[in-house]
């Protein structure tokens, strides 16, 4: 299963509460990795600086966090907090 969500900045994300740890870059410049570890959901995320087709507009963070079916309290927990989410099969 997949999560998808956006955010401004890493501290609305880390602060939250959800178990998001461990941020490390990847390869790319830009990208990051790490865990999400909760007592009652684990996975894995990657995410992103991204900018949109309206350059003027700032730039967010894509987040795409990877588990099992337990990831659906995640996603509830950040629409409560007033992020956009989809979730996804894999």
């Amino acid at each position: 299963m997949k999560v998808v969500f956006r955010s401004k900045d890493f501290a609305s994300v880390d602060g939250s509460g959800f178990g998001f740890n461990h941020r490390r870059p990847m390869a790319n410049p830009w990208q990051y990795q790490g865990r999400v570890q909760h007592r009652q959901w684990q996975g894995t995320y990657e995410c992103e600086w991204e900018q949109g087709e309206n350059k003027g507009r700032q730039p967010e963070l894509l987040w795409i966090v990877r588990g099992d079916a337990r990831l659906f309290g995640l996603a509830a927990g950040l629409k409560s907090k007033g992020f956009t989410v989809e979730v996804e099969q894999d």
